[in-house]
């Protein structure tokens, strides 16, 4: 062999050994920050690649599963990246787990850090999220990884999940999401940088299998749809409502539009029910629709529970391996357990971790590790979407065995096989706890002005106002 042959060898495997996906230890994931990122307008841009043995891809050898699925982790408005290595369990559940920085949060919306107006496609300022999301799935496909794509989001990253979504195709090829505490936008038609930035699924592209959660009432982003405060006052960006938004997945898909409807559920948040809605009926081979309505839930609805299972990540990779297996539970039982004739009380020991994409909406430093260091005064602290710590940091707060009463309610029979007819004219809304009204004649004490519509805009923070009699 010549030496100009030997040189070629050695550099074709080193070529391989640098570009196939390489495995690395868990909660010490590789950065693609420098591939990625470069010339971007972002400012925070840094993303992680988080590969377990069985998922690597070495020069002349295949890993036990080259397809793995590979799963986008979406933080929510402010923020950030930090915990996701420590608290995803990919290594666990044999996934590739990506984790992309937002600006801040996600470009999927009116934003006072924009340079350009929402409409302005051709901005080159500005974050292009699509582009960004299609740009990396594009680097670990050539890295080797060939599975199944998922988005995971929570508030700003489910709206983000969603726009992937809806943008389905060869460069943002989504088999699935798991969005929770928000829904498909009704409008605009498109907003943002680029060509990936349509809000609602567009005819000829591909089905995408959904697992949405929603409190019903929320304050920040309505069950029903419409305006949201998060839009700052821009009322060309209306929601969907919720279930009106899975009934365009329906007929997106090429469902039939039916829903099967089971209130036997129970949650550790709002009421302590869940509702789940299937819309699955119909739908191609492997497709899944499925909405879990947390009665009586809040923003802060996606870190519940649902029969003792939280959502992260036991309720969430179950659907993944369920869209994985063809719509066919796995050979492991489903951790979210099959109907009963009435609701059973939730568990007193279930999971009990700390969110680890919450973050103090003044000091993105101030996570729940953070907030554990002095939990007496910092279990108080909000994040920016108004949850507060005792609500994301149950381990660091000490809030993991108060059990939730499960709802007052008649034994209901379990569904039946036949599913029950969607609404026609507009989706039929859950059960928002019955008398649970707001007190129109209350006012905060400074201004007449703050009724309790006002405080629902930001109920984290404004529902600890008092009115002159001093009822808060």
């Amino acid at each position: 062999m010549t030496k100009l042959a030997f040189k070629a060898i050695l550099f074709s495997a080193l070529f391989l050994s640098s570009s196939a996906l390489q495995a690395n230890l868990p909660e010490s994931p590789q950065s693609l920050t420098d591939i990625i990122c470069s010339d971007r307008p972002r400012v925070d841009c840094e993303v992680e690649l988080d590969v377990p043995q069985s998922c690597a891809v070495t020069a002349g050898n295949t890993g036990t599963d080259p397809a793995c699925p590979i799963v986008f982790f979406l933080h929510g408005s402010g923020g950030t990246i930090n915990g996701f290595a420590r608290q995803s369990g990919v290594h666990s559940a044999g996934y590739i787990g990506i984790y992309p920085q937002g600006e801040g949060g996600w470009n999927t919306g009116p934003k006072s850090s924009n340079s350009c107006d929402w409409d302005d496609f051709e901005c080159p300022l500005d974050p292009d999220e699509g582009d960004f999301i299609a740009s990396i799935i594009s680097e670990v496909r050539a890295q080797g990884a060939s599975g199944n794509v998922y988005a995971i989001g929570n508030s700003n990253g489910a709206a983000l999940a969603y726009r992937l979504a809806a943008n389905a195709g060869s460069a943002l090829p989504i088999k699935g999401i798991v969005a929770k505490v928000t829904q498909l936008l009704e409008s605009p038609q498109r907003s943002g940088p680029g060509m990936l930035n349509y809000n609602q699924p567009q005819s000829g592209s591909p089905a995408v299998s959904v697992l949405s959660v929603m409190g019903t009432d929320d304050g920040l982003i309505p069950y029903e749809g419409g305006s949201s405060s998060v839009f700052g006052g821009d009322a060309s960006f209306q929601l969907m409502p919720t279930l009106g938004s899975m009934l365009t997945w329906a007929t997106h898909n090429g469902c039939d539009g039916n829903s099967v409807v089971d209130d036997s559920f129970v949650t550790d948040h709002g009421t302590g029910q869940a509702i789940k809605y299937d819309f699955s009926a119909g739908c191609p081979s492997g497709v899944l629709l499925e909405h879990y309505a947390i009665v009586g839930g809040g923003h802060n609805a996606g870190g519940s529970s649902i029969n003792g299972e939280k959502i992260d990540y036991v309720v969430a990779f179950d659907f993944i391996n369920r869209v994985e297996n063809g719509g066919v539970s796995s050979p492991v039982p489903s951790p979210v357990a099959a109907p009963v004739a009435a609701p059973v009380a939730p568990p007193t020991g279930g999971p009990c971790v700390n969110d680890p994409t919450w973050e103090g909406k003044f000091n993105t430093e101030h996570d729940c590790d953070y907030v554990n260091v002095d939990p007496n005064t910092r279990c108080r602290f909000e994040n920016s979407d108004g949850i507060k710590a005792s609500d994301a940091c149950l381990e660091a707060c000490g809030n993991c065995s108060s059990p939730v009463s499960p709802p007052v309610a008649s034994p209901t029979a379990p569904p039946t096989s036949a599913p029950t007819p969607s609404p026609t004219s507009s989706p039929v809304a859950a059960p928002t706890g019955g008398s649970c009204v707001n007190d129109p004649t209350w006012t905060g004490k400074f201004n007449a002005a703050h009724t309790c519509d006002y405080i629902g805009e930001d109920p984290g923070f404004r529902c600890g106002w008092e009115n002159s009699d001093g009822i808060k």
